[in-house]
């Protein structure tokens, strides 16, 4: 599970880096296949471990908060209602357990937009 979820990451941020281009649409298209394997595992669960939080669901945290500030920082969407309808009501559901804990969204889209925009920015030079 670790493994997929390193490879989701790596194929969203390579998506991310290729903002404009005719790959990310490639690379958003393989990561969600990948999360519809994780979704899979919800089968209408509220968290993968039942109806409490456990250790995939905190080890599948950065799908829960971190995607969606990536998300509306590059414009790039993946985790949505239509296209994974049941883990993004986990992800809400987590993020409403842990809110206190997360840091502020506002900040965190900030941090990547920057993030991103010197990324692409040096492969660019």
């Amino acid at each position: 599970m670790s493994n997929k979820l390193n490879f989701i990451v790596f194929v969203y941020y390579s998506a991310c880096l290729q903002h404009g281009s005719e790959e990310p649409e490639k690379a958003v298209e393989e990561a969600c296949e990948l999360l519809k394997i994780l979704e899979n595992e919800l089968k209408d669960k509220k968290f993968f471990g039942g109806e409490t939080v456990g250790l995939v669901d905190i080890v599948a945290n950065f799908i829960a908060y971190w995607l969606g500030a990536i998300q509306e920082a590059v414009g790039v969407e993946l985790l949505t209602k239509e296209k994974l309808p049941d883990l993004y009501d986990w992800s809400d559901e987590f993020c409403s357990v842990f809110h206190e804990s997360l840091p502020p969204r506002d900040k965190l889209v900030t941090f990547f937009r920057r993030r991103f925009q010197s990324t692409t920015t040096a492969t660019s030079n």
